[in-house]
């Protein structure tokens, strides 16, 4: 049975060759559960990936406030 540990395993290998051989070892009956476990990192990659990118533009837009009430202070 394909376990998280498993997924974990293949995440680490960063060589395509590497990963593909290392998949295709994959039995078949397992692949269902594979594809849940990278579909729910993906899932779960684009949530953060967002929160950050969220972080970044308030830290901008707050920079630039600060900046514009600097210069209108002169």
């Amino acid at each position: 049975m394909f376990t998280f540990e498993n997924f974990k395993s293949l995440t680490g290998i960063t060589d395509r060759d590497e990963l593909m051989s290392a998949v295709s070892q994959i039995p078949e009956e397992d692949l269902r559960t594979a594809l849940f476990f990278t579909l729910l990192a993906w899932s779960k990659h684009l949530e953060i990936d967002q929160e950050l990118w969220r972080r970044e533009y308030e830290r901008a837009n707050q920079a630039e406030a600060m900046l514009k009430s600097k210069s209108t202070d002169n």
